[in-house]
């Protein structure tokens, strides 16, 4: 019984949320804003790297879309029909 701990309530300060608010705003007030032309000259940095991004991820689809349908087109059907008779005889993989 001698190590129960004792809870006890925390004092309410007067004005503890009014000190909070005049703190964060005097804070603020501390910080170093960038300039217009600054926030403008990032913005732009950030579309052109995201337009390029854009265009290699396309450029990368647009090649996986064309070797996919290399891919497709090579097999004929009784290709395909060959394989799954050998997957379901047992046989290893893919035999095109």
């Amino acid at each position: 019984m001698a190590d129960e701990k004792v809870k006890t309530k925390k004092k309410k300060e007067p004005g503890r949320m009014r000190r909070w608010f005049k703190d964060f705003f005097s804070e603020l007030k501390k910080v170093t804003w960038p300039s217009f032309a600054k926030v403008l000259k990032q913005t732009g940095v950030v579309l052109v790297v995201t337009i390029a991004f854009l265009l290699v991820m396309i450029a990368f689809d647009s090649l996986f879309g064309y070797l996919n349908g290399l891919l497709i087109s090579g097999l004929n059907e009784e290709s395909v029909l060959s394989a799954f008779s050998v997957m379901k005889a047992g046989g290893g993989g893919l035999m095109l």
